[in-house]
């Protein structure tokens, strides 16, 4: 999936440790056969090959994840939608011109764009619409820490800390004599503060940092999927839930749903956030933030 990914397990016995070393990487490969689109041989690559063609690929594991990424979509009222990938190219190559991609492009683009034209009929995915690709680089490394904490949890393993890439993180149970905190960077200067992460997962998601040219400014990369137009708000979001999955979708379809919004989601998908923006730090009531001097 183009980043790392770590583990931190107590002190204990060598050969304990080493099945569940095994079984976390073990288990992010098997993610990647599926998920990862840099791979031609994956299953998300194949199917965007054939996009367009109603018998699509057969893939039990990735009509499944697809399946959830639909709910999540909808849930999200559209804000987190893994087939946005063709607008991001539209923007991708045009800033890569130095340039803006016409009107006419983005609408043709937002044509390919909807998780309801994937079509999911028992282990066979398809998608609508020549042009249409998926990318789930919005939830894949959340739905591999899910996977890789249910496997350890079943091998018995009562502690771990999962760090996918930084931006998502999966606590099991308790270091000894302590806790898992994770401390939470300022986009701009110094840090938020710092909270526990005990039993849930934690994914981060901002407007900061990598951008697209368009002429003589410069853009976010996270793009609306309902408008195509790049988010324009700068802003951090960090959000607690029991899934690392539903945390990372979320993450990023709060960015482009706007702060307004960070109450209603928590209620309707059960998690907590950190809002950072250059107003301040917006918590909801439930969010253990301790902030540090």
């Amino acid at each position: 999936m183009r980043t790392l990914c770590a583990a931190t397990l107590p002190v204990g016995e060598s050969d304990v440790h080493a099945r569940h070393v095994a079984t976390i990487f073990e288990t992010a490969g098997v993610c990647e056969d599926v998920m990862s689109r840099h791979r031609p041989d994956a299953g998300v690559s194949r199917l965007n090959a054939r996009a367009g063609d109603p018998e699509g690929i057969v893939s039990a594991e990735l009509a499944r994840v697809l399946a959830l990424a639909r709910r999540l979509s909808i849930a999200t009222d559209g804000a987190f939608d893994p087939t946005i990938t063709p607008v991001f190219e539209a923007w991708r190559r045009a800033s890569a011109r130095g340039r803006m991609p016409s009107a006419r492009r983005l609408r043709a683009t937002l044509g390919l764009v909807g998780c309801r034209r994937i079509t999911i009929a028992g282990s066979r995915v398809s998608l609508e619409r020549a042009g249409m690709a998926i990318d789930l680089g919005g939830l894949g490394k959340g739905l591999a820490l899910d996977r890789i904490a249910a496997r350890l949890r079943r091998e018995r393993c009562g502690s771990a800390m999962l760090n996918f890439g930084e931006s998502s993180l999966l606590a099991i149970g308790r270091p000894p004599g302590g806790r898992w905190t994770v401390v939470l960077r300022h986009p701009a200067r110094g840090v938020v503060g710092e909270f526990p992460l005990e039993g849930r997962a934690c994914s981060t998601s901002a407007t900061f940092g990598e951008t697209l040219k368009a002429g003589s400014r410069r853009v976010g990369h996270v793009l609306d999927p309902r408008t195509g137009r790049p988010v324009r708000v700068m802003a951090q979001v960090t959000v607690l839930a029991r899934s690392a999955t539903v945390a990372e979708a979320a993450s990023t379809a709060l960015l482009v749903l706007g702060r307004s919004s960070v109450a209603a989601l928590a209620a309707r998908l059960n998690l907590d956030a950190c809002w950072v923006d250059r107003a301040g730090v917006f918590t909801t009531p439930r969010f253990p933030l301790r902030q540090l001097d």
